[in-house]
């Protein structure tokens, strides 16, 4: 069987496609890395945030509803604000790193770091 040189392009350019959707960043082990790396990170941000409320817990302080003045955050509210804030960090590093991964590996794939000296 002959296959034609237009024939030959698109098995090449669907079997490229194929092999970009399928990126290092869906493999198991490097979901892994980045999860644990990711809330690693997120821990020691929650962990630095709730020392800074201890250490000067009057930097916390809101306008009163009413106006008269400024009100102290409770730390139950601020460790709640904390934990969200970790969430959105550790989510947020997730999609970063594999963004990145993915869009190296395509220029990778594309030839982009081929050195020609």
């Amino acid at each position: 069987m002959k296959i034609t040189k237009r024939q030959l392009r698109r098995i090449i350019k669907e079997e490229k496609q194929k092999l970009l959707k399928e990126t290092v960043a869906d493999m198991i082990e490097y979901e892994e890395l980045i999860g644990k790396y990711a809330t690693q990170i997120s821990n020691n941000f929650g962990e630095d945030m709730m020392m800074l409320y201890d250490e000067e817990p009057e930097a916390f302080a809101v306008p009163n509803p009413s106006g008269s003045g400024m009100s102290q955050v409770p730390k139950d509210v601020w460790q709640q604000q904390v934990v969200y804030a970790q969430q959105e960090l550790d989510s947020g590093i997730v999609d970063a790193i594999s963004r990145v991964i993915e869009q190296v590996e395509m220029q990778l794939h594309d030839g982009q770091y081929l050195d020609e000296r």
